[in-house]
Parts: C-alpha cells; structure tokens; sequence
C-alpha cells in the first residue's frame, strides 16, 4: 500500500509540473507570436522580449552599411508593433505589465520540453482545457492575468491559423 500512495504521488507531482509547464508554454507562445509578428522573416529572436520591442525595432532597422536606420523598415515594424498593442489592449493587455508577467510565468513553471505530439495528447489544441489546467495549477492571485494571456494566444491563434502551440 505504501508504495502505491508513493507512486500516485510521484504522478500527481509529475502532472503536477507538466501542467506548470504548459502554463509557462502558453506565456512563451504569446510572446514568440508577438515577436514573430513584430518581426516577420527574423527567426533567430535570441535576445528579444516583449518587453524590449522597442529597442529591438531600432536596431533591426538599422542599415548594416553605414549605421542610419531604415525609416521604412523602422515605421512598418512599428506600425504592426502598434496595431498588435492596439488589438491586444482591447482584450486587457497591459504592456507596461503582462510582458514582464509572461517573463515570471515561463521562469516560474519552465515551458515544454519537447513538441507536444498532438494526437496523443490534443490538450494543447484546446482553449477549454487549458483553461482547466491554467484554473487548476496557477494561484487565484496570478489566474486573471494568466487567463487574460491565454485569451490573447487563442486570438492570436485564429488571426493567423497556427495551433495554439506553434512549433
């Protein structure tokens, strides 16, 4: 009996973390969506945030010659960066808050480890079950915001097609 309660535990510890992990996921997806929005064509975003747009805008649109920024490239990055802060505030997104709220999640609870096989697991492919995981794993203090993130990935998700977790 012993180790049976043992081995349930381990289980609920496991599925314990793997859920943490698929909220931490659901953080990390947002912002490589955002990113990748931002930034179409790069996909090396090592060094990007959310939270250092901005910046990041300024420095890919610089000209690699002669150091002056590309005035075009500069006004369409900001210009989709603006459009996509407009669209996301609508839904409650604040990004003076949930950029660095996304940053705690995906530092506190880790993302995946490895694509999610989707016909195994098709959790992934749900907003109501990761509702469900996101209500069961995340303290009440953290669960408006961690909702309002998943609401802006499932918008996001519909605007451009991919699944949720795009791979």
């Amino acid at each position: 009996m012993k180790s049976t309660m043992q081995e349930l535990e381990r289980e609920i510890d496991l599925n314990a973390k793997k859920n943490g992990r698929i909220v931490g996921e659901i953080a990390f997806q947002l912002d490589r969506r955002i990113l990748a929005y931002v930034f179409p064509g790069i996909t090396r975003l090592y060094g990007y945030t959310v939270s250092n747009i901005p910046e990041k805008i300024k420095q890919a649109s610089l000209k690699s010659l002669d150091g002056f920024v590309d005035e075009k490239k500069y006004q369409a990055m900001t210009q989709h960066y603006l459009s996509l802060l407009t669209r996301l505030e609508k839904m409650g997104y604040n990004c003076n808050v949930h950029p660095v709220f996304s940053e705690f999640l995906i530092n506190t609870y880790g993302i995946l480890k490895q694509r999610p096989d989707l016909n195994s697991s098709p959790i992934q492919s749900s907003p109501n079950d990761l509702r469900k995981i996101v209500i069961d794993t995340v303290p009440s203090k953290f669960l408006g915001d961690t909702l309002l993130l998943l609401n802006c990935l499932c918008e996001l998700s519909k605007e451009d097609g991919k699944p949720l977790f795009a791979w």
